[in-house]
């Protein structure tokens, strides 16, 4: 029996890994019940509020020698971790402002990944910005609450593990 996603209990996932890039990547999975969602796109306002967040993730890229042409996961990861355990390295940095920064960089780590797209999903649990599929498999990503939760759970090496995770079940949706 499936239940909504507000419901689930530390029961309800299951414990997995695997074993991907030299690392061994651990997650918890929980099928849920189906929720209607709306799918709206991107308006002016949106476009100019992931623009400016990309501008702020290029600020934060410098940091580490990156730029917002020259990232991965692994970089926002890191950037993630210092914010957690030294945090005078953006103390220019306002903490929504640094993750509407990660968020968004992820977001187009993942577009760039998985050829996702920008949009805005709504549903009973509120609204989001988030990346959708545009391929033969039907999935959506939330870059902004998975930057968000790698802050408030001081969750080390989440982004890279989600990419890790999700070219590992398009390689088994292929199976199928």
């Amino acid at each position: 029996m499936t239940k909504k996603y507000n419901e689930l209990e530390d029961n309800d996932y299951e414990d997995k890994s695997f074993e991907a890039e030299g690392q061994t990547v651990n997650y918890k999975a929980s099928t849920i019940d189906p929720v209607e969602q709306e799918f709206i796109n991107l308006n002016d306002a949106d476009k100019k509020f992931i623009n400016y967040s990309l501008g702020d993730a290029d600020d934060l890229l410098k940091t580490i020698e990156k730029g917002i042409n020259n990232y991965t996961a692994k970089d926002l990861d890191e950037l993630l971790y210092r914010w957690n355990n030294k945090k005078y390295d953006f103390k220019y940095f306002e903490e929504t402002q640094f993750v509407n920064a990660i968020g968004a960089a992820f977001g187009n780590c993942l577009n760039k990944n998985f050829n996702t797209i920008w949009s805005v999903i709504s549903d009973e649990y509120g609204t989001d910005y988030a990346c959708i599929s545009t391929g033969e498999y039907s999935f959506q990503l939330f870059p902004f609450s998975s930057a968000w939760k790698a802050v408030e759970q001081n969750r080390e090496d989440s982004l890279n593990a989600i990419i890790l995770i999700m070219r590992k079940n398009m390689e088994e949706w292929k199976k199928d």
